[in-house]
């Protein structure tokens, strides 16, 4: 096992111990706040075959007044068919780099109590390498507006500018915007669907439902669809969250 190997294996098994990352659906942000001084983790891996598949980690920690802060450690190729694991990129003429760790900060907005809300974050950070001079500077900033249509559906929503380096693709700047949308069929399912704009490596579309576990704990299922960007694999999302609250009991009755 090469360094940079063991250096994302330790993040991976150590990093919901001591980080702080905001609270996604499938790959876009939900549009909620974690409550001060509690936690949230995230942990996200997207199947495209039985010997393929990437993992993201996300940990959030509330500031309060409407903040929340956090690390993400996203973009891990994993290949169990092959002698290198988990691969790694730092080669600039090959974007998008990764695996990245990128630090979290995000605001929210009351619009309208219970039913409108807009937050505004970025995400910054490198790629993982031991080599100084290959390390460059990932980013997404972004501003989405969450609607709770009705009282067991929100529609999410907004725009974001984000670089090559985080994304790939020929521009080092892009714009797009970002859809959502999650539905509670009872207290214990839920449906839940994403999309991305663009032609890049995080254009796609994720549609799936979860089941809450208990009022801690949640388990996703999506499909992987490569739509916008057709050039991209298809496969399966497995997501689990965790809170440090119980989410059935949110001032605005968070279950995402």
């Amino acid at each position: 096992m090469s360094y940079s190997t063991f250096l994302i294996f330790l993040c991976f098994i150590f990093l919901p111990l001591f980080g702080i990352s905001q609270q996604n659906l499938f790959n876009i942000p939900s549009g909620d706040i974690t409550p001060k001084k509690k936690f949230f983790y995230q942990h996200q891996i997207n199947f495209y075959s039985l010997n393929e598949f990437e993992s993201k980690s996300h940990v959030v920690y509330g500031l309060g007044r409407q903040w929340d802060a956090g690390i993400n450690l996203v973009d891990i190729p994993i290949r169990l068919d092959h002698s290198k694991i988990i691969s790694t990129n730092d080669d600039s003429s090959r974007k998008p780099l990764y695996p990245l760790l990128m630090l979290s900060l995000q605001k929210q907005w009351i619009l309208k109590e219970e039913y409108l809300f807009l937050n505004v974050g970025t995400q910054i950070g490198p790629n993982v390498s031991f080599n100084v001079s290959k390390l460059q500077i990932a980013i997404m900033n972004y501003a989405i507006v969450r609607w709770r249509v009705i009282n067991k559906g929100n529609l999410v929503g907004g725009f974001y500018q984000t670089n090559d380096t985080f994304v790939g693709g020929s521009d080092e700047n892009k714009f797009g915007y970002m859809l959502g949308y999650e539905y509670k069929i009872n207290k214990d399912w839920l449906l839940m669907g994403d999309f991305i704009s663009g032609m890049h490596k995080k254009s796609q579309t994720v549609l799936g439902g979860g089941y809450n576990v208990s009022g801690k704990f949640q388990v996703f299922l999506g499909s992987l669809i490569t739509f916008p960007n057709g050039k991209l694999n298809g496969g399966m999302v497995v997501e689990i969250n965790w809170y440090g609250w119980d989410f059935r009991e949110s001032p605005h009755g968070t279950e995402h």
